[in-house]
């Protein structure tokens, strides 16, 4: 596997959004857009989108059109573009595009189309690739020059309809404590066939039941076999320092619930509250009786 080959995306955390991606970013580049298709499709059916570029610079660029799978890495929304050698997710063999070579003259914008022909024999479930623009060169106004190779492209999830396999895992849900606020970790594993995009929120209640806040986990994509973290903290606002949190959430076309159970802690916020305004008194009391005996003095 080649290095130059291989792409880093970052999955951002705007719900139900996936970002388009750039290696050896530039001040000026090409774009696309948009940045994500997810798609559902039958067997034996093909499906026609298309992409918008454009050059910014002042320059004309070519470019080299071409489609990749991509699979997800790490856990924090990333995923990597390569050749897949398991095709059970593989969507560049179905991928045609046109055209697949051009130039972009400076402030110009074109139009690529692509087409997915789905077989019929596919299996269902979640199929992913990318549609990749590529700069392969540059004329200048005064001479013609190699660029900073540059790619930019859009996401595709695919659904293949059938019988698929949703089933969603929470590997973790812990947290950790400071003075004055909480971090919360959230680790969610996708064990089905189908990327899904669960909706959660962390409960936070004081010990006698009443609920102080709710904190909204946010709504990412997780592709099969990917485990999601996200992370979130509260400020400790209550006056309360024992507290109990918990994580509810549903995923899924069926809205299948997952929880987590209830997280006992304690904060030192209002006794160090507490602490400071007796220590301050006593300060003031100490203050006063050496003034006193300065007087009598």
């Amino acid at each position: 596997m080649k290095f130059n080959k291989i792409l880093l995306l970052t999955i951002f955390a705007t719900i139900g959004t996936i970002f388009s991606f750039q290696t050896n970013a530039q001040t000026e580049g090409i774009t696309i857009s948009p940045l994500t298709f997810e798609l559902v499709a039958n067997p034996g059916y093909k499906l026609t989108n298309t992409v918008k570029l454009y050059n910014p610079s002042d320059n004309i660029i070519s470019i080299k059109m071409s489609a990749e799978d991509f699979r997800a890495t790490g856990e924090s929304g990333q995923v990597i573009v390569e050749p897949q050698e398991d095709l059970t997710y593989s969507l560049k063999r179905w991928v045609k595009i046109e055209p697949t070579e051009f130039t972009l003259k400076s402030k110009e914008e074109k139009f690529v189309s692509f087409t997915i022909s789905v077989p019929n024999n596919a299996e269902p479930g979640g199929k992913y690739g990318s549609i990749l623009a590529s700069t392969t060169g540059m004329i200048q106004k005064e001479a013609i020059g190699a660029a900073i190779a540059q790619k930019v492209g859009a996401l595709l999830l695919l659904t293949v309809s059938g019988e698929t396999k949703e089933s969603l895992i929470l590997k973790e849900f812990s947290l950790s404590e400071s003075p004055e606020s909480v971090s919360f970790k959230v680790r969610l594993e996708n064990n089905g066939t189908v990327h899904l995009r669960p909706k959660g929120l962390i409960v936070i209640e004081n010990c006698q039941g009443k609920k102080i806040e709710d904190l909204e986990v946010p709504a990412t994509n997780i592709l099969p076999g990917a485990i999601r973290e996200t992370d979130l903290s509260w400020n400790i606002k209550s006056e309360d320092n024992c507290y109990n949190a918990y994580l509810a959430g549903t995923y899924g076309s069926g809205n299948e619930s997952f929880s987590s159970e209830k997280i006992n802690f304690k904060t030192s916020l209002s006794v160090s509250s507490g602490s400071y305004k007796s220590s301050g008194t006593l300060w003031i009391l100490i203050l006063l009786f050496r003034l006193l005996s300065l007087w009598k003095f």
